[in-house]
Order: C-alpha cells, then sequence, then structure tokens
C-alpha cells in the first residue's frame, strides 16, 4: 500500500513538472510564440552574411537573429531552444558549427561539427539528440550525418553513398530518419541503429531533377521538395509519398523550393528562391490552395533555406502498419 502510494507521488510530480514546462514554453519568448514560423536566411553568402527570421501567423517579419555565416537547417527541441547549421569559410576551408538559440535568446555554439564540411539539413528526435547533414567540397562530395547527444557528444550515425549531394533531414512517427540526396535522386532511411536503406530512389523523380526538402504531415506521408539540375524557373514541384512510397504530385511551379515545415492545422509551409525576384514563403492548404504567406526582403538576398516552427509536440494519427519499401522504385 505503502509502495502505491509512493508511485501515485512520483507520477503526480511528473505531471505537475510536464505542466510547468508547457506553460513556461507557451508563454511568449525571444524566439516568439508558439505557432511561429522561422526560416534561414543565407544572405549575401559571405561570413555574417545571413539571418534567421521570425514569422507570426499572421506572417508579420522581425529578426531573430543577424550576422551569422550561412544558416541552414533549423529545429526546435522540447524545451523550445532553436537549433541552426552554420557553415563559415575562413579562406581556405568551411567549420561547420551548430547554433543554439534559447527561449530568452541566448545564443552560442553547441557543437563544432568539423573542418571541411558545409553543413545543411537538421533534425532532432524525441530525446533531443539533434542530427546534421554535412557535405564535402570535393572531390568526392561525400554527405555523412553527425549525431548529437544533448550535452553536445557528436558521434558518426550514417553516410550517404558517394558521390552525393544531400539536403533535408526528417524524422517520422518511428524514430526513423530521412535524409534527401539530389545527386543520387534518392530519399534514403535510417533506422534509429543507423542502418540506411532507400525509402524511394531514381524513378521516383523526373529527369535531371532530386529531393531537396524533406517534412512529414500527421499521418505519416512524406512530402518533398525537389531541385532541378541546371536550376530551372518554375520547373520544380512538391511530392507526396505515402508510408508505403506511393508517389503523388501535390503542387507544381515551384523554383528550387527548399525548406518545408508543416503546422498544427496541416498548412505546408515551402521556401522557394522565386527566381524572378525576392524568395518567397509559400503556404499550401490541405488541398493544396496556394497563397503566399511572406516575401523576403531584397536586402536578405533571395535565398529563403530551412523552415521551422515552434510547436509543443502532439500525438498524431499513426498509419496502418505496413513494410516500408527497401528498394529503389
Amino acid at each position: 500500500m505503502g509502495e502505491q502510494k509512493h508511485m501515485k507521488t512520483i507520477t503526480k510530480l511528473a505531471y505537475i513538472s510536464l505542466a510547468i514546462a508547457v506553460l513556461a514554453i507557451g508563454a511568449p519568448t525571444a524566439n516568439g510564440e508558439l505557432g511561429d514560423l522561422f526560416a534561414s536566411l543565407t544572405g549575401t553568402g559571405v561570413n555574417g552574411g545571413g539571418f534567421l527570421y521570425r514569422y507570426t501567423s499572421g506572417g508579420v517579419q522581425s529578426t531573430l537573429a543577424s550576422g551569422v555565416s550561412r544558416p541552414h537547417g533549423l529545429a526546435f527541441d522540447h524545451f523550445g531552444n532553436l537549433f541552426a547549421t552554420i557553415t563559415t569559410f575562413d579562406g581556405t576551408s568551411y567549420q561547420g558549427t551548430i547554433l543554439k538559440i534559447t527561449p530568452l535568446g541566448v545564443q552560442s555554439t553547441f557543437a563544432s561539427v568539423g573542418r571541411d564540411l558545409h553543413l545543411v539539413g537538421l533534425a532532432i528526435d524525441t530525446s533531443d539528440n539533434v542530427f546534421v547533414m554535412a557535405r564535402t567540397s570535393g572531390p568526392n562530395f561525400a554527405s555523412t550525418i553527425y549525431k548529437f547527444t544533448p550535452g553536445g557528444v557528436q558521434s558518426t550515425f550514417g553516410s550517404i553513398p558517394t558521390p552525393s549531394q544531400s539536403f533535408g533531414l526528417a524524422f517520422d512517427e518511428m524514430s526513423t530518419l530521412f535524409a534527401a540526396d539530389t545527386f543520387n535522386q534518392t530519399v534514403f532511411e535510417f533506422a534509429p541503429d543507423g542502418t540506411r536503406s532507400v525509402f524511394v530512389g531514381p524513378s521516383a523523380f523526373d529527369l535531371d531533377t532530386g529531393p531537396a526538402g524533406l517534412a512529414f504531415d500527421r499521418f505519416g506521408d512524406l512530402f518533398v521538395s525537389t531541385k532541378s539540375e541546371p536550376p530551372l524557373i518554375r520547373n520544380d514541384t512538391i511530392l507526396k509519398f505515402t508510408p508505403q512510397g506511393v508517389r503523388s504530385t501535390f503542387a507544381t511551379g515551384l523554383t528550387f523550393p527548399r525548406g518545408l515545415a508543416f503546422d498544427r492545422s496541416g498548412n505546408l509551409f515551402v521556401a522557394d528562391v522565386d527566381g524572378v525576384g525576392s524568395g518567397e514563403i509559400l503556404k499550401f492548404t490541405p488541398d493544396g490552395n496556394r497563397t503566399v504567406f511572406a516575401v523576403v526582403p531584397v536586402p536578405s538576398n533571395t535565398d529563403p533555406q530551412f523552415l521551422a516552427f515552434q510547436l509543443l509536440p502532439t500525438p498524431r494519427p499513426r498509419p496502418s502498419p505496413h513494410p516500408r519499401p527497401s528498394a529503389e522504385r
């Protein structure tokens, strides 16, 4: 009887702690409010030329950080900390680092990834481990996924077959990590232990296009932005893949769409270069209706990269269990 009472006390304290955490994260912070959208922009493409922007649900823009170097991947952990991949150039080689911005707006270097590496996609799992995609600049153009514990301890999680040009990362609800590789026209998936397989291969993409950005909706479908080589105005698409790898086209007529992110209502937001003026952040309703959510200011250059919403994790419908494909489609 005493043991049951003790367990009830522990459970009650756990719920109280969770409630306090939710209230703390839900309150307005330097990082904005729940539901705000964050975007990385490489800006002038030189050291210190990039920006991190924040957008309210109504599309009002403000600057979260300026003077950052080539920011790309963005993601929040469960405590409301924002992480971003940063790449500086010292005149001879690139240096990849991960920037951390707390809810109070304090900026610090979470980890240094290594030299001769250009960092792109970033994703965070349910245990707040940070995963980043790192690319070399040649001659083999190798892509490697590094894992960092919440304490910043680095390890190698997986790699993409060389040569490669990888971009986005995204986790599904089973903690499987998906990685987009444009050069190989393939979306790879990595089991929690790092085992790699092919989710969809070259036959899933049109000639001279490959995957770039990734995002899962609440039903477990994977949305993929495509990148043309060479880049062509209005030639790119957003594709949708079911958990079984069945493809459909969600949107067309885009120019190098990159980062993708879903809000809590199931609307898809897309960072699009546009190709004829300032970059744009597009908004697609679940039925595919397209509007311009925000236009990126010209001084920031026409180069929006990745997107992330500040959202508390919520349960989502689990798809019917079906084995994922392991061979190219």
